[in-house]
């Protein structure tokens, strides 16, 4: 008898512990946004919003934690409980950042539940300015080091690594100027306070619509689709193509359940015809990759570019 009330305890364990990851998540997910609202991660965030709710079967609380680039949101999510509750939306900020020293947190405090969108870096700058042309603003930049503001999304972070390393590769110096967050980014370009700036094409969506702002170059392998007439880098006589991903993602140590029911998740939303055309209509390109293996080796491969790109940057 006393053998079988320990196996009924075991047993009851174990069903216990299979009905906790059946009924996941029980409660409201928060997805921190380490920006302000209406720039490119707040927007994807709000794009997947719906499906991740219909799959999901709980709110989405999507919070705006905007400061230091980045650096306050992630942070919060790296020290969080690994239980699934809290997740953001990363890219390549949180390599760079690691790679600058501004942060305390590392590209291997992250699970990575999923990649949806790569989205090519581009140099826009103000409709009304003088330069017609990448080669005219370069030349600019040349003849007066210093003259022309350069922005960018959050110091040290992708677009503040980037926009360093494309300065270094084509021989201006620029007065490069963060933001704290994309949209006042572009909110301050299309205002008139800077001149130029680096972004991803989904974070200059609403500026380059409003027709405040005029494309110049794209750091991608290829043209962009709704901006043909605008060439690479490559083809402006730099060998260099760099792009950007956003995902979502939760504190290292998440279990593998939790990471099957966002699979499940980010598979539909990304499936979805209404969310591939709003995408697409932004510049970027649905890429999902489910978590895994493939997606780990993705995340590594970027995170040693990056990371060695920024460490140098630095010296």
């Amino acid at each position: 008898m006393k053998k079988l009330a320990q196996t009924s305890v075991l047993f009851a364990g174990l069903l216990s512990a299979g009905m906790a990851f059946a009924e996941y998540p029980t409660k409201p997910i928060t997805m921190v946004i380490p920006y302000s609202a209406g720039g490119g991660t707040d927007v994807l965030a709000r794009a997947l919003q719906p499906a991740l709710e219909k799959s999901l079967g709980q709110t989405i609380v999507v919070s705006n934690l905007p400061g230091g680039g980045g650096i306050l949101g992630f942070t919060k999510v790296a020290n969080a409980r690994p239980d699934g509750y809290t997740v953001t939306i990363p890219n390549n900020v949180i390599f760079a950042t690691e790679g600058m020293g501004n942060a305390t947190y590392k590209s291997t405090d992250f699970s990575y539940l999923g990649n949806v969108l790569t989205e090519d870096y581009l140099v826009a700058v103000r409709a009304d300015g003088p330069w017609q042309s990448w080669d005219e603003l370069v030349a600019d930049m040349k003849a007066n080091p210093g003259k022309v503001k350069f922005g960018f999304s959050g110091f040290g972070g992708s677009t503040h690594v980037v926009s360093a390393l494309l300065a270094d590769i084509a021989g201006y110096e620029a007065k490069q100027i963060p933001h704290d967050g994309s949209g006042n980014a572009v909110l301050a370009a299309m205002g008139g306070h800077i001149d130029a700036l680096m972004l991803n094409l989904v974070d200059l969506a609403s500026g380059l619509e409003s027709g405040k702002l005029r494309p110049l170059v794209s750091l991608g392998e290829q043209r962009l689709e709704d901006y043909p007439d605008v060439p690479t880098l490559k083809e402006s006589g730099h060998d260099l193509s760099l792009t950007n991903w956003r995902g979502v993602a939760a504190p290292a140590g998440v279990d593998d359940e939790v990471k099957q029911a966002w699979a499940k998740a980010l598979g539909e939303a990304t499936r979805d015809p209404e969310f591939q055309q709003l995408i697409k209509s932004q510049g970027g390109v649905v890429d999902y990759v489910a978590p895994g293996e493939a997606l780990d080796q993705r995340m590594s491969l970027l995170a040693e570019s990056f990371i060695e790109t920024a460490q140098k940057l630095k010296q």
